[in-house]
């Protein structure tokens, strides 16, 4: 007989920042609400611009105190560009062609929106789906007027603008559920900033960082799907290719598997 070594996988260095660690979903618990960022999740954009302004200081601007303040809905558009335009040494004029035009680039990510439209239909409506997103008052205007029926998929959208707060900030969160009467353990939560989804977890959400869209949509369909459907589909689109493989990728084409399979399933 040939013994067979294992690999072991060995972190060389502990992982201490529970925060940073991605929680798995409970395999019992059924949740029941979807909380989704706005923003490089839902919606896509450039910061590229036909102005001076770069795109490297395009993000600079969107991560200064002044715009936080203009996402919290406490200053004016006018008064937001003046105050980047002097703290910056920039035309203000130039700043609001820049922003008009990374503004005009918005695209909603329609994967995306078919995604959420398939886990309420396996959900038989029993998801509900909310935004909460960090946008000014005049691009969220901007957002909801645009020739999309992005907003049918949401049962409500908390722009920071309106609630008066923006993420990470727990008073964002906490203003959302007391709004929708939600409990935390009960909801799931994507944002593309690791800082807002560790604000989500520290109220019991399950949170989310969407780093790549394959892998939440995975998770996601994992948490909300059926597991029958997902099943039953993943039979039908491997169907005469179900061979069984360690997880180092080695194939075994043996056919007691497919025989199991089609025995218990009675479809070839």
């Amino acid at each position: 007989m040939v013994a067979l070594s294992v690999p072991v996988l060995v972190h060389p260095t502990p992982l201490r920042a529970s925060a940073l660690r991605v929680p798995m979903a409970s395999p019992h618990r059924r949740y029941t609400t979807l909380i989704l960022d706005l923003g490089d999740v839902l919606f896509s954009w450039s910061s590229k611009t036909n102005t001076p302004i770069p795109p490297k200081k395009l993000k600079e601007i969107l991560s200064s105190l002044t715009w936080f303040e203009y996402e919290r809905g406490r200053i004016s558009q006018t008064e937001c560009y003046d105050r980047v335009s002097a703290e910056f040494n920039l035309d203000a004029a130039t700043i609001a062609e820049a922003f008009q035009q990374a503004r005009d680039s918005l695209r909603p990510n329609d994967e995306f929106l078919a995604l959420i439209r398939e886990l309420r239909q396996q959900t038989h409506g029993q998801l509900t789906v909310l935004a909460l997103s960090n946008i000014s008052l005049p691009d969220y205007e901007y957002i909801m007027a645009l020739d999309s029926d992005w907003t049918s998929v949401f049962d409500r959208v908390f722009p920071s603008a309106l609630v008066g707060e923006r993420k990470p900030h727990l008073g964002a969160y906490r203003h959302v559920v007391s709004e929708m009467h939600l409990d935390p353990e009960m909801t799931v939560f994507v944002d593309d900033k690791l800082d807002n989804v560790v604000s989500a977890r520290s109220l019991g959400m399950h949170g989310v960082v969407f780093d790549s869209q394959e892998s939440v949509f995975q998770t996601l369909r994992n948490i909300f799907g059926d597991p029958i459907h997902r099943g039953r589909d993943y039979l039908r689109r491997h169907a005469g290719r179900l061979e069984t493989s360690t997880d180092a990728g080695v194939v075994f084409e043996e056919n007691f598997t497919q025989l199991i399979i089609y025995e218990l399933t009675n479809d070839k």
